[in-house]
């Protein structure tokens, strides 16, 4: 019997393609620029090395799903509420968060707690800047309150818009 590695002569070595799967571009450009608003988001509501865990998980999920996400007419807002659903189901919110719509609280998470601008928080959920305008200023000053208190040390000044 022969060994694995023996071959005829005159036969070249056989090239083995790579077992490493290979991404598409597109879902490592959109890795490259979703994943650290997206670990900032999960920071709010887990601890680091869980926030780092977590969205690697997602970014995971995405990877397999790709193909159904680049479909939808707004990949970024499939992607997103992919990741927000996945942290609402590992930690609850507190009240008067807990009656709070989705896409809202994160408006709120994004734009007065993290302090991303209305443009870069909307590009993030895949949503108008305008809607993330109208969702914070419909929140209400206990809701705004809330969300504020969701990290122990809050920023300084708040963008105007966010006061209770």
């Amino acid at each position: 019997m022969s060994s694995p590695s023996s071959r005829p002569r005159g036969v070249p070595p056989r090239q083995e393609a790579p077992l490493t799967p290979v991404l598409p571009p597109a879902f490592e450009a959109f890795c490259a620029l979703h994943r650290d608003h997206y670990l900032d988001y999960a920071r709010v509501h887990l601890p680091d090395d869980e926030a780092h865990g977590f969205v690697r998980g997602v970014l995971g999920e995405l990877a397999v799903r790709w193909p159904y996400v680049v479909s939808h007419p707004n990949p970024s807002a499939r992607a997103w509420t992919l990741l927000s659903a996945r942290i609402r189901a590992r930690r609850p919110l507190p009240a008067p968060l807990d009656t709070c719509p989705a896409p809202q609280y994160d408006a709120l998470v994004l734009h007065c707690l993290l302090e991303y601008s209305s443009t870069a928080a909307a590009e993030t959920m895949g949503v108008e800047p305008s809607k993330i305008r109208y969702l914070v200023c419909s929140a209400s000053a206990a809701t705004r309150r809330a969300a504020r208190r969701l990290r122990p040390d809050p920023p300084g000044d708040l963008p105007r818009g966010c006061r209770a």
